[in-house]
């Protein structure tokens, strides 16, 4: 796959399409230096993230993903494509150089995807920050909006208008709630040392996929891939808050769990994956759930907690709000033909 892009600023400037793939052994960790280049281009000139973490890792582990780059002749990467081939509805993801855009990149990029996988492919890609430029592309390939995700964030440092004193109070008394109800809260750690690890993990998991039978990229989830998901650098073991049911000497049942990320250095903490077993549904222990992990942060540190929720999400876009949460910026995904 070589397909031309166009000029972008003289005949050395001439890019083509590559299949990542196909780079040669020797050539392929300068390949990934310049997608990594490029993707912190982006970031800064956007200022969000083009790429999503699966994404990103999937550049160097094994995740089904294909990445097509469109590079120059002196092997600057200038665009990149992501699409989870192993995904029915080819999710997928952009960059491009700031100082190349609108000179047919994309366009290049989409047009070899279809090359490759043929003219009928549709995907759906992810616009992080609705941005202009992924907006004129969608017009121009006639694509439509198939989902939004909402990042809301709430204000929790030590300022006069931060929501601080009433997250915590609200965790003190989501801790109370639980323990009137007769249920356990324990970190990840505790619970292994109490009921096993393999044990906890597969009780993870079991809420995990009830609680996203739905989602595209949350949902169908095995022990293993838990374990990939946990293999970051800012993964914390008593970052993540478990609600038990001990019961009466029958095996101990999760009700649900609090996912915290909190990144090394970074000022923001992130209500990263909260939800409950359907058996746990209807009981009001959601919000509950939710303030003992924004407890959790803030104890670490934090000093704002943001959190990703569907734009079609009502009642938890308000109830949110309700905490002090307001929408910082929209990602939405596009569906079309290539």
């Amino acid at each position: 796959m070589a397909e031309t892009v166009g000029k972008t600023g003289g005949a050395d400037r001439t890019a083509v399409v590559r299949d990542l793939a196909d780079v040669p052994a020797d050539a392929r960790e300068d390949a990934l230096q310049g997608v990594t280049d490029l993707l912190a281009r982006a970031a800064a000139a956007d200022g969000v993230e083009a790429l999503g973490e699966a994404f990103v890792r999937g550049l160097t582990e094994d995740r089904g993903h294909r990445h097509l780059i469109a590079v120059t002749p002196h092997d600057e990467v200038l665009g990149i494509l992501a699409v989870d081939e192993a995904d029915a509805d080819g999710t997928a993801e952009i960059a491009v150089d700031p100082d190349h855009r609108r000179q047919g990149i994309a366009t290049a990029l989409l047009q070899a995807l279809a090359a490759a996988s043929g003219p009928d492919r549709q995907i759906n890609l992810w616009s992080h920050g609705d941005l202009a430029g992924a907006r004129e592309l969608a017009g121009v390939r006639d694509a439509r909006i198939v989902r939004e995700l909402l990042k809301m964030s709430v204000d929790c440092s030590d300022s006069s208008d931060s929501h601080r004193a009433d997250l915590l109070a609200g965790r003190a008394a989501a801790q109370d709630r639980f323990a009137e109800a007769g249920l356990t809260v324990l970190d990840y750690p505790s619970a292994c040392d109490r009921f096993g690890a393999v044990a906890v993990d597969e009780e993870w998991v079991r809420v995990n996929n009830e609680a996203f039978a739905w989602h595209p990229e949350q949902g169908g989830w095995d022990v293993p891939r838990l374990r990939r998901e946990r293999d970051t650098v800012w993964f914390d073991p008593a970052g993540v808050l478990m609600l038990w049911d001990t019961g009466d000497g029958d095996a101990p049942e999760c009700l649900g769990f609090h996912w915290t990320k909190r990144p090394a250095d970074d000022p923001h903490g992130e209500v990263y994956v909260v939800c409950l077993a359907d058996a746990a549904r209807g009981r009001g222990l959601g919000g509950p759930l939710t303030l003992l992990g924004i407890g959790y942060l803030i104890d670490g540190g934090a000093q704002a907690v943001d959190l990703y929720v569907e734009g079609d999400n009502a009642p938890a876009v308000a109830t949110y709000r309700k905490l002090g949460f307001e929408v910082v910026h929209r990602d939405v995904v596009y569906r079309g033909i290539v």
